[in-house]
């Protein structure tokens, strides 16, 4: 009886949390945020219709994010070619993912308490409450490669080597989303050749995983060898994307600092300045990486919780140091929040087992301020985005439907998202330095946003001059934020 009573309470304890998680993604939603979401929906708009990346103009490794194309263009014809269909997928599976957390946190930790605390903590981190409703691949792709531990994890304990496929088959799939399992692939090579050492054994599910993963590479490669003539084209266009953003990338990133073109100085100041400060004193992470490390010390000397402690410390190592090239060694600038998703889990379970040690009243007392900072941070996160002015903007573009835009490529695509892609007619780029200003009739707009022009000129594109705008042939309707309006008038 106590059994089912305390199943019963842990159970209650978790649906709460989850309702919970739902209230706080639904009251700070985002939506599209005029960003990378507009590739991948256009790029899931043209799956959908048969003309996959027909005309596409942007970043050249989007296209090869087939799992993540192919689920929102599944989505597009379940609710529709419309903006919720792009985050509708992200959402559910930010749910899903406070389950996933507590079956986890109980797979490695057997302690309930643990399991709660971790979907708690998990509930109201900024960043998944927030990009649960941004089109964005990070959150679903770590969804898949979680679960797929969750799995390979579940049939090392029971030995039911099924279950080791099943997460082969989870981490096959995230690899067609973002290229973040091979830190999982890394880290499962290590414990390998760790098992067979230290225990002189075989370790079949960690074997079955990695068969996967090395299956992708091989079936993938045998596509884009039909395909593009290139067995390894993935890496081709890796290498093409790094030149087309360059400026986002090791060592331009850390040039800004010193501003002194130095390969030591400029990996000095990218490891131990700007990845190490991004995970470890950004606010919206809520020093969560700080206290996760802290206790990841005390477990190692302790020799607790060693195998959750390795995910977590070799993630983070791996996260700020390892190389986005394999021809030249350049680690990943994480100037960006949402790159946390590799190290979300590990971290909110060891953020949890710390916690939970610690004497009641000062434990409520963390939580309490943990669960008040994460809402302070979603605010935070409301002004990063612009979420005021890019709501009224969307309500703005879909009210007008009718009226016919010219803007750059890039904030095209959002345009004719918010319009549904009813008439493609009634949107243009501008394009090219010689783009002829006389194509626009009177009445028609130009949407123009001064950040993304400059940006797409650091990926070589070429533009007309744009001080026409200010002239008497065109006249200011409204802005949003850094989005301008302006109506051809002659």
């Amino acid at each position: 009886m106590t059994d089912k009573i305390a199943k019963y309470r842990s159970e209650l304890f978790l649906t709460l949390i989850i309702i919970i998680g739902i209230i706080l993604r639904l009251y700070f939603q985002i939506g599209h945020i005029f960003s990378d979401d507009a590739y991948y929906s256009y790029l899931s708009y043209t799956l959908l219709g048969g003309e996959f990346a027909k005309d596409y103009l942007g970043y050249p490794i989007f296209p090869l994010r087939i799992t993540f194309l192919s689920i929102t263009a599944l989505s597009f014809n379940v609710f529709g070619i419309n903006e919720f269909a792009t985050i509708i997928i992200p959402f559910l599976l930010s749910i899903a993912n406070l389950i996933l957390t507590y079956n986890l946190a109980k797979l490695l930790t057997g302690d309930v308490n643990i399991s709660l605390l971790s979907a708690l903590l998990m509930a109201f981190f900024p960043t998944d409450i927030v990009f649960a409703t941004i089109g964005f691949v990070d959150l679903p792709n770590v969804f898949f490669i979680n679960l797929g531990i969750y799995f390979l994890y579940k049939s090392y304990k029971f030995n039911k080597n099924l279950l080791a496929i099943l997460g082969g088959i989870l981490f096959f799939l995230s690899m067609q989303i973002k290229e973040n399992i091979y830190y999982i692939a890394i880290l499962l090579i290590i414990l390998l050749v760790y098992i067979i050492v230290k225990k002189k054994h075989l370790n079949t599910q960690i074997v079955i995983a990695l068969l996967f993963i090395l299956l992708n590479v091989v079936v993938e490669g045998i596509v884009y060898l039909i395909l593009h003539k290139d067995f390894l084209y993935r890496f081709t266009v890796l290498h093409q994307n790094y030149n087309y953003s360059y400026y986002d990338f090791f060592p331009h990133t850390a040039q800004k600092i010193s501003d002194v073109k130095n390969y030591w100085l400029n990996l000095f100041d990218q490891i131990f300045i700007v990845n190490s400060k991004a995970i470890f004193l950004r606010r919206f992470y809520l020093f969560l990486p700080i206290v996760a490390t802290i206790k990841s010390m005390i477990n190692i000397r302790k020799k607790g919780d060693l195998l959750l402690t390795f995910w977590f410390l070799g993630t983070l190592i791996l996260l700020i140091a390892f190389t986005t090239s394999f021809t030249d060694y350049k680690p990943l600038d994480l100037k960006r929040s949402w790159y946390i998703y590799p190290l979300l889990m590990p971290m909110i379970i060891i953020t949890a087992s710390f916690i939970n040690e610690m004497k009641r009243h000062l434990r409520y007392i963390l939580v309490s301020a943990y669960l008040i900072g994460g809402v302070i941070m979603c605010t935070h996160y409301e002004v990063y985005f612009d979420k005021e002015n890019k709501t009224e903007l969307k309500l703005f573009i879909a009210k007008n439907k009718q009226r016919k835009i010219f803007t750059d490529h890039f904030t095209k695509y959002s345009v004719d998202l918010i319009r549904s892609y009813f008439d493609l007619t009634k949107s243009e780029r501008i394009l090219e330095s010689d783009f002829n200003w006389k194509e626009l009739k009177k009445g028609d707009w130009v949407l123009y946003n001064q950040k993304h022009i400059d940006e797409l000129k650091l990926q070589k594109y070429n533009f007309p001059d744009f001080s026409i705008l200010k002239t008497n042939l065109f006249s200011k309707v409204k802005n949003y934020g850094d989005f301008i309006f302006y109506e051809k008038v002659e």
